[in-house]
């Protein structure tokens, strides 16, 4: 093995320092020989130069000055630890000794101590651990059963991620429902150009055509998608509430009740606009305010007389987009809130499969200040999904808006670039075992490589995102031609 360096100075149980004697990446993973169990794995956590040059001796080297400089390359390592006799990750009982040797980590070992098992049969491959040809592949029944968050600042290529995540729902056919506002994943039905990324991932090019569904409020915009609407006689007066924006249930509840009893008196088979007529020839300000909303909710077309069915949402080992590009914010959360209610109703019931619920902009959905129709019925499939096998993945550039009862739900992270502060610090919260130095380094990890908490995985790995096999639809709009 290569050797890097040597443990000096006091040595802890968790960590140590280290003189490098060679160059090393802050990341990579290092080894110490245990007197007691062998090859320990480590990882690079911090690193720095420490010089004799005082402030003095620099003025005179900036005047052309002969000045030796003395310096040292000193390193912080965070101690993983190794597997015992039963598979289990344990970290030494005593600390290692100063001047113990400390080599390069090799492949063998680090897949052994991470547990990064080839072709798993319940892994969704995601990518490479960095500087390694080691697949990462995450446990998906820990995906559906502990929720996900795919968090990135904007451009940080969160919509990337997510595609090559449900490429491998798709390939071991989970059940998905994907509330998509920018419509940015109908290109799932496309396979993508192959290239040399391709390669050296082992990643074959595909579309999943037959095996996506997309229905959207709004077809006139988004003429690849079929209506999307609800049945105005499967609606309870609460929900009805919802869809008309009416919060306040004790002043509203009971009015709507009355109008439905002699609207449905009259005619069993009624319709949204009969409800508006009927509330016009009301007297009052209560009635007044239900015949505004009604009439909103007549101008959104959601409200059928049979509306989309729970069979056409949802097949099982497929995928559903709901495309929500070009609808109203105010519609999205109403679209929003009865999909969400309506699986995890259904879920519970065992009306449906096991299933996956993608929701993006997630920040807008569920947020951390102000309220939304839909934050509540979110936040209970965030707290009790993982009960009735309703997975839940939130994806956000803004990690400190998205609700943290929420985002503090989700076990498995995949975070690629963030800079903000506030982000930062929602981020560093919401993960156990996340190091300072692992903190700064998810400021400036380059576009493709993403910090993996969770997922099946002990301890948290960068990794190389893999190329999509199908068509990527996320990409900005060029103002200016090269």
């Amino acid at each position: 093995m290569e050797e890097v360096g040597r443990i000096y100075g006091d040595v802890g149980l968790g960590q140590f320092h280290l003189t490098l004697q060679t160059p090393v990446e802050r990341g990579d993973y290092l080894t110490v020989n245990d007197e007691s169990h062998g090859e320990v794995l480590c990882q690079l956590d911090d690193l720095r130069r420490k010089s004799d040059l005082d402030l003095e001796r620099a003025d005179q080297l900036g005047r052309g000055a002969d000045t030796p400089i003395h310096e040292s390359l000193l390193g912080l390592a965070r101690i993983i630890g190794y597997r015992d006799v039963q598979g289990l990750v344990r970290v030494p009982t005593l600390p290692f000794r100063p001047g113990a040797q400390v080599y390069r980590a090799e492949e063998p070992l680090i897949a052994k101590v991470l547990g990064l098992n080839h072709h798993s049969a319940s892994g969704a491959y995601v990518g490479l651990l960095r500087n390694h040809n080691l697949r990462v592949e995450l446990d998906i029944n820990q995906l559906v059963q502990r929720h996900v968050s795919v968090l990135a600042k904007t451009g940080g290529g969160k919509s990337y991620l997510l595609g090559v995540l449900i490429e491998e729902l798709l390939r071991h056919k989970v059940t998905c429902v994907i509330i998509d506002p920018h419509g940015e994943y109908g290109s799932l039905r496309q396979a993508s150009e192959s290239n040399g990324a391709h390669a050296r991932f082992n990643v074959e090019v595909q579309g999943f055509a037959s095996r996506i569904h997309e229905y959207s409020p709004d077809t006139s915009l988004n003429e690849t998608a079929k209506p999307l609407t609800f049945s105005l006689r499967t609606l309870d007066p609460r929900e009805l509430l919802t869809f008309m924006g009416l919060s306040n249930v004790k002043t509203f509840l009971a009015p709507l009740k009355k109008l439905l009893e002699e609207v449905g008196a009259v005619n069993p088979d009624y319709t949204v606009k009969d409800l508006v007529r009927a509330a016009d020839r009301g007297e009052g300000p209560t009635l007044e305010v239900l015949h505004e909303r009604l009439d909103y909710v007549e101008a959104t077309q959601l409200l059928g007389p049979k509306g989309t069915s729970l069979n056409e949402l949802v097949h099982k080992g497929e995928a559903t987009l709901v495309n929500l590009r070009g609808v109203a914010p105010d519609i999205q959360e109403i679209v929003v809130t009865k999909i969400a209610s309506t699986l995890f109703d259904n879920r519970k019931k065992g009306k449906i499969p096991p299933l996956f619920l993608v929701v993006e902009e997630a920040h807008n959905f569920a947020p951390q200040q102000g309220v939304v129709t839909c934050s509540r019925i979110l936040k209970n499939i965030a707290s009790e999904g993982r009960k009735f096998g309703l997975g839940l993945c939130v994806v956000t550039q803004r990690a400190a808006r998205i609700d943290k009862s929420v985002l503090s739900q989700c076990t498995t992270q995949l975070i690629l670039q963030v800079t903000n502060p506030l982000d930062l610090k929602a981020i560093a919260q919401s993960i156990e075992g996340l190091t300072e130095g692992m903190t700064e380094m998810i400021q400036a990890l380059p576009v493709g490589v993403a910090l993996v908490t969770g997922g099946g995985y002990h301890t948290p790995l960068f990794c190389e995102i893999r190329p999509r096999a199908t068509r990527h639809g996320g990409e900005s709009v060029r103002i200016v031609e090269n």
